[in-house]
């Protein structure tokens, strides 16, 4: 939005609305006080670069993720899911003729910088990834009329706007536990996240129903929040494996950065992967299979959802198609950190 389309929702003069947000003199405070609840209604914030590009035929889109943490200052991305993803979305996106906006924005269940930049007029619509599933806060964003694309977010969001890119999430929760029952696992740790992604509750969701199905054959089971984060795994794992009682033979964890936290914890502490202990990761990130065991994971096809995320949001874009839900399936790979256990 432009100052002069908001001085016009207001019924004030550019001017007037230029003197309140530069704090200038010359205005009432009665005035000033209007102008200031419409700029917080609007999340208003004029954008020079967008001004300059009106007119011009070069498209931009944008990449939001909360996949982020702050250290010294610096806001950045912690996930290597995210990290490739991003260098993807940005090459499918130039190969259709548009170049991609990336912000890392901190909570993820918080949308003001993204309805920032779709009030600025700068990208023609947006992908966004790692925000709290079914947040209300997404049907808000909706009414802008600016085509979204959400990856990972529930099925139930119907809104006209917003197309869906999801993940066979569940299903493989499910396998990954009954293919540690199977090879003779009857002691389990599972490591998993607290946030309220959609991923998460899905593979949570399928490891419930592995557990009901396999009650009679699981002696023990350990649920333990890892945050997706390898160094915390790795301090849960090695508390699990000191204590008294017990131990686990078969880790599942909910992505292959708690599962590589989970192995150097066990190599740290002289047990064998898979001889002792097997572990299995999500995702199969680059580095999983350069492990020393090579990690055994659920793979998750980024080229994929980055293409057919900037497909259905340039699709969209250009009047092609209204919106779409794509569930995208996914594939177990067997590698050496799984094993029989024998008793």
């Amino acid at each position: 939005m432009t100052m002069e389309e908001m001085a016009r929702i207001i019924g004030i003069s550019r001017i007037t609305l230029s003197k309140v947000m530069n704090n200038k003199d010359g205005v009432s405070e009665e005035t000033r006080q209007r102008v200031k609840e419409y700029i917080e209604r609007y999340n208003f914030e004029p954008n020079s670069q967008a001004r300059s590009l009106v007119g011009k035929k070069e498209q931009i889109i944008g990449f939001f993720t909360t996949y982020s943490e702050e250290a010294g200052g610096n806001t950045h991305v912690t996930s290597h899911f995210a990290t490739e993803l991003v260098n993807l979305v940005v090459n499918a996106a130039q190969k259709r003729g548009y170049k991609t906006l990336v912000d890392i924005t901190p909570k993820e269940d918080d949308f003001s910088e993204v309805e920032k930049y779709l009030n600025s007029g700068l990208i023609r619509g947006a992908i966004l990834f790692g925000y709290a599933s079914g947040s209300p806060n997404l049907e808000y964003l909706s009414r802008k009329g600016v085509p979204l694309v959400l990856i990972n977010q529930e099925v139930t969001l119907d809104l006209p706007n917003i197309s869906l890119v999801n993940m066979d999430d569940e299903t493989w929760g499910y396998q990954a536990i009954e293919c540690l029952v199977k090879l003779n696992h009857r002691r389990l740790l599972y490591l998993t996240c607290s946030r309220r992604r959609l991923p998460i509750k899905r593979r949570a969701h399928g490891v419930k129903r592995a557990l009901e199905a396999y009650k009679d054959q699981i002696l023990s089971f350990q649920e333990c929040n890892g945050e997706f984060n390898e160094d915390l795994s790795y301090e849960i794992v090695k508390k699990v494996y000191t204590q008294e009682g017990e131990k686990p033979t078969g880790i599942f964890a909910a992505n292959d950065q708690m599962a590589i936290g989970a192995i150097n914890a066990l190599k740290d502490l002289g047990i064998r992967v898979p001889e002792e202990v097997s572990v299995i990761g999500f995702d199969d990130i680059s580095i999983s299979k350069y492990l020393t065991p090579a990690l055994t994971t659920i793979h998750c096809d980024f080229k994929e959802i980055a293409d057919r995320s900037v497909e259905a949001l340039i699709d969209s874009i250009e009047g092609k198609v209204e919106k779409s839900h794509q569930e995208l399936p996914l594939e177990f790979v067997k590698r050496e950190s799984l094993a029989f256990h024998k008793e």
